[in-house]
């Protein structure tokens, strides 16, 4: 198993809330000038049980790091003149995460509370302060509102994504495998009227990844669906330039698309993007995909090769919200020497390549994050990248 990497807190509780979408907590009906804090709270019921619904584990969690580290800035818990938020995983989010991590179901609570243990105690700090956002306290009437916001936590650095579809308010963090935790409506504003609320969740925030990605491979995803139609928005043209790589170069580095253990991020065009580019180079569109690629496979397989490498980044795999965050970046391409410069306006992230004359591609945020979930990840793109002038 691999161990979650610590981080050292570098600062106390500093964090703000900041929003994508221009969200400040409105006044609440009820002020919130109580100074009870959550930790007396949480601790008024401290005992192991079968009640999957209640807060056992967390509350171990708590103790654990102030026993260890009583200057910890999870300290802010005890305080409650300390104005915060906090999403608290019941036992079972703890239960299902253990059982994830280990591929063991624990056999009760205090065994869950044991295999969370033994990351570490810097480690469960990290993941505690992942849970808490400083400012004033948000309630649930303002977290119904909240769709698109990103909540800086009490962890330097680290944020919780916010959606909001109806009632259901879902956390995002930065575990890709684990499921993102719901706020659960029977269990919010806990400690209400106070500066320290919490509101119940169905599953523990990670900061970081902590369970394993899948192997699933992208020419397992592409070829999931291998025939040309009428549909520009999907994927056949490349798919076939793949396989026809692979054929006459069973050796070619393209192959690292079939190998789910090795991690990549593929731009990969839709067809309207190499119909595109076919109208391009001929002066004349294509009457249909199967032409398109005939076009395609006429450049040489060579040529189709370097094409396709240029779409290709090795390394840990970058989901849209690290895209989005990438304006100046330059990606290493598995073609050697050459870079995709990545610009970043707002929600449009463009990739430049080597040619002047054909338009930049642009990231299709309908079709990113492909193959989520594993090692190999593709976004789609609506123009052809161009190693060459």
């Amino acid at each position: 198993m691999k161990v979650l990497k610590a981080r050292a807190v570098a600062t106390l509780l500093t964090a703000t809330l900041i929003s994508t979408g221009a969200f400040i907590a409105a006044p609440s009906a009820v002020a919130n000038d109580g100074t009870k804090s959550l930790a007396s709270v949480l601790t008024a019921k401290n005992s192991y049980d079968n009640d999957g619904s209640n807060y056992d584990i967390l509350t171990a969690a708590v103790l654990a790091v102030l026993g260890a580290k009583p200057g910890s800035a999870v300290s802010a818990l005890t305080d409650g003149n300390v104005a915060l938020t906090a999403f608290i995983p019941n036992d079972d989010a703890f239960i299902n995460l253990v059982t994830a991590y280990t591929g063991a179901a624990p056999v009760s609570e205090s065994a869950a509370f044991t295999a969370v243990a033994a990351l570490g105690i810097d480690t469960v700090e990290n993941v505690l302060l992942y849970h808490v956002v400083v400012g004033p306290a948000i309630l649930s009437p303002d977290a119904l509102k909240a769709n698109g916001a990103s909540l800086a936590t009490a962890l330097k650095g680290a944020s919780i994504g916010v959606t909001v579809k109806g009632t259901t308010i879902t956390l995002g963090d930065n575990d890709v495998v684990a499921a993102d935790p719901k706020v659960l409506l029977p269990q919010v504003d806990i400690n209400k009227g106070n500066k320290q609320v919490a509101h119940g969740i169905d599953a523990v925030l990670l900061p970081v990844q902590l369970l394993s990605l899948g192997s699933n491979s992208l020419a397992a995803v592409l070829t999931a669906k291998n025939s040309f139609d009428t549909n520009k928005n999907n994927f056949d043209i490349v798919t076939a330039a793949v396989l026809a790589v692979l054929k006459a170069k069973p050796a070619s580095d393209v192959a690292i698309l079939t190998d789910g253990n090795i991690p990549v991020t593929a731009f990969i065009p839709n067809d309207g993007a190499f119909l595109n580019l076919v109208k391009a180079l001929t002066g004349k569109a294509p009457k249909n995909e199967r032409a398109a690629f005939t076009t395609v496979a006429g450049l040489g397989i060579p040529t189709v090769e370097s094409i396709l490498k240029y779409h290709v980044v090795q390394g840990d795999p970058i989901l849209s919200p690290a895209a989005l965050k990438a304006n100046g970046a330059q990606l290493h391409s598995t073609l050697d020497g050459k870079l995709i410069k990545v610009t970043v306006k707002g929600t449009k992230i463009t990739l430049g390549d080597y040619n002047k004359k054909l338009k930049n591609p642009v990231v299709v945020l309908s079709r990113v994050d492909l193959n989520k979930g594993n090692l190999q990840v593709a976004h789609g793109i609506n123009a052809v990248l161009m190693p060459t002038a």
